[in-house]
């Protein structure tokens, strides 16, 4: 067993779990409740931490967590919408307000 990630909250723990299970990989969650006694418990041990069961998994879950940050960080920039000219922040690829398709 490895510690794979420590997660800054619990759905992005979840999410990258979701993704490594669908690949086949078998993981599993640490710290899941543990941020309810955060103070009294130093906040870095309160994190959320997603773990591989087998060693021989690494280099696909490494490559999968790598897909991963790198998504996070490629978000784009803030746009407005073509259609009804809502503001949208970069991480939407549709206008929640109308539905329009972001603009290439």
């Amino acid at each position: 067993m490895k510690r794979l990630y420590r997660a800054a909250h619990l759905i992005e723990a979840t999410h990258l779990k979701t993704l490594l299970d669908s690949a086949g990989i078998d993981t599993f969650l640490r710290n899941e409740f543990l941020i309810r006694v955060a103070g009294e418990i130093p906040f870095d041990q309160c994190q959320p931490e997603v773990w591989i069961k087998d060693l021989r998994d690494e280099p696909v879950a490494q490559q999968i967590l790598e897909d991963f940050s790198g998504r996070k960080r490629n978000r784009g920039p803030a746009w407005t919408c073509p259609n009804c000219r809502e503001w949208l922040e970069g991480q939407f690829t549709a206008c929640w307000n109308c539905g329009a398709e972001r603009p290439l």
